[in-house]
């Protein structure tokens, strides 16, 4: 069963990368009878079924092939990235002793968390993690975050364009930009409001990355 499953999915990929060329082989195969008579015609839909053949046999599927290689690499990288952006929020709500509905995160569920949390504060949480500060914290979070990011950014050129676009926006985003800020000026603010808004579209392209996480997990 699980056999005739992976051929069913192969095929289903198959036809939603290249359903253009099999319209085409569609076309031609159902000229070829009524072309009989010409015999330009005739070859020409030999010669489309010849190349259609030579196109998955030596191109599409080692593409193919590499392509789940690649992606099963990834794989790892995307979840860690996907881990170490949310695992800011649940550590903060862990240390606020506040409740929100995981699910369906509001946008004001991050500003009212971070609003909570003070800058100099040494929660349980923090030592539980091993961490001496938030900021401490947080530039660890981003370290790892940027690591995974380059990680899988060796293997562009084989990745969706919305995909490496969705990283970009990770790697530019406001929140890197403050935290590279307060790496080198200590700030004075008494709780991580002024980063709520940063972090929650973060959040959000986290959430994006998801989507991409399980389309490749489905095409392996």
């Amino acid at each position: 069963m699980d056999y005739f499953q992976k051929i069913i999915k192969e095929i289903a990929v198959f036809l939603k990368q290249c359903w253009f060329l099999v319209l085409l082989l569609v076309l031609a195969l159902l000229a070829y009878p009524a072309a009989r008579g010409s015999e330009f015609w005739v070859w020409s839909s030999l010669s489309y079924v010849t190349s259609f053949v030579f196109y998955v046999l030596t191109i599409y599927l080692p593409q193919r092939k590499n392509q789940k290689n690649i992606q099963r690499v990834i794989l790892p990288y995307l979840q860690s990235i996907i881990n170490d952006i949310k695992e800011v929020f649940y550590t903060f709500l862990a240390a606020s002793n506040e409740k929100c509905d995981l699910l369906h995160v509001q946008g004001e569920d991050f500003d009212k968390i971070f609003k909570i949390i003070n800058p100099q504060d040494k929660a349980t949480r923090l030592e539980f993690l091993g961490f001496v500060s938030w900021f401490q914290y947080l530039e660890n979070q981003k370290t790892r975050i940027k690591r995974s990011m380059e990680r899988i950014l060796t293997y562009e050129h084989y990745l969706d364009t919305d995909f490496i676009l969705i990283l970009e926006k990770i790697h530019n985003s406001a929140l890197f930009e403050i935290l590279d800020y307060i790496e080198k000026q200590p700030i004075t603010h008494t709780d991580f409001g002024f980063l709520a808004e940063a972090y929650a579209q973060s959040y959000r392209h986290a959430d994006q990355l998801e989507v991409f996480l399980k389309k490749y997990r489905t095409e392996i």
